[in-house]
C-alpha cells in the first residue's frame, strides 16, 4: 500500500487513517478529534510523507505533532521530510533518539531528523480533544512507547503489541524481560475493550490478546 486510506469505523470522532509504507509495510497512522484541526501522526515510514501531508491538507488539518513509537529505520524514515513539509514538531522517547541519526544495516540513506520534544512515561499528549497518555513499554527497543487514549479506547501500540504476537526482541535495543514486564502491564492497566493498532500487520483488540499475553505474563518469560 502507497497511500493513506480512510479506516473502516463509523464516521464520528475521533477520525483515523492508515497507511502501510515501505519494504516492511509499516503502518502510519493519521489521528484527529473531528471536531478541531489539529492532527496527530505516528510513525511515517519510507514514502510516507507526502501521502500523509497531502491526506492532512485533504482534512482541513494542521498537524500538531509528529511522533515515533520508537527508534528503528522502518517508523522514523520519512520523518524529516513530514517536518520539514508541515512544520509540525517530532517526538521520540529519549532512549531511542539516537536512531534518529545512526546508521542503517539496509543500504538506505535516511535523511537524519531532529527531535524536539522527548516523550515520558505518564506524560499526556494532547491533540485536539484527545488526550493520549505515554506509555514507556520497553522490550522491542530501550525507549518503545504506546500512545493510549482511555476515552476513545484507542491504543497506538508500535511494535510492542501486534494481532496475535509481540514485537521481535533479537533487533537492536531488544530486550526479553522489559518485553514481558511491558505485555504484563498492557494486560494489566488496560480494559479489554480497548481497539490496538499497531505498527505492522491488521489491527485487534486487547480482549483477542489477553489469553496468551497473560500466559507470558504468569510464566514470566516470553513464550
Amino acid at each position: 500500500m502507497t497511500e493513506v486510506q480512510r479506516s473502516a469505523v463509523p464516521d464520528h470522532h475521533p477520525r483515523l487513517e492508515v497507511g502501510a509504507f515501505g519494504p516492511w509495510q509499516t503502518n502510519a497512522y493519521l489521528v484527529w478529534d473531528g471536531r478541531s484541526v489539529d492532527a496527530l501522526v505516528v510513525d511515517p515510514g519510507l514514502g510516507a510523507a507526502d501521502p500523509l501531508l497531502a491526506r492532512v491538507a485533504s482534512n482541513g488539518l494542521t498537524l500538531h505533532l509528529v511522533a515515533n513509537s520508537h527508534g528503528h529505520i522502518d517508523h522514523v524514515f520519512d520523518n524529516a521530510s513530514l517536518v520539514r513539509g508541515s512544520g509540525a514538531p517530532l517526538a521520540i522517547h529519549a532512549l531511542d533518539e539516537p536512531r534518529l541519526t545512526a546508521p542503517n544495516n539496509y543500504g538506505l540513506e535516511m535523511e537524519p531528523s531532529v527531535a524536539t520534544r522527548h516523550l515520558q512515561d505518564g506524560e499526556q499528549l494532547t491533540i485536539g480533544d484527545l488526550v493520549f497518555d505515554v506509555l514507556h513499554t520497553p522490550g522491542h527497543t530501550e525507549g518503545s512507547v504506546c500512545l493510549y487514549e482511555e476515552r476513545a479506547a484507542l491504543l497506538l501500540s508500535g511494535d510492542v503489541l501486534f494481532a496475535g504476537t509481540y514485537g521481535r526482541t533479537d533487533l537492536p535495543g531488544g530486550d526479553d524481560g522489559d518485553m514481558v514486564a511491558s505485555l504484563a502491564r498492557l494486560a494489566r492497566d488496560l480494559p479489554p475493550g480497548v481497539r490496538v493498532l499497531p505498527g505492522h500487520g491488521p489491527e485487534t483488540t486487547l480482549e483477542r490478546e489477553l489469553p496468551w499475553m497473560r500466559r507470558i505474563a504468569e510464566a514470566g518469560r516470553l513464550l
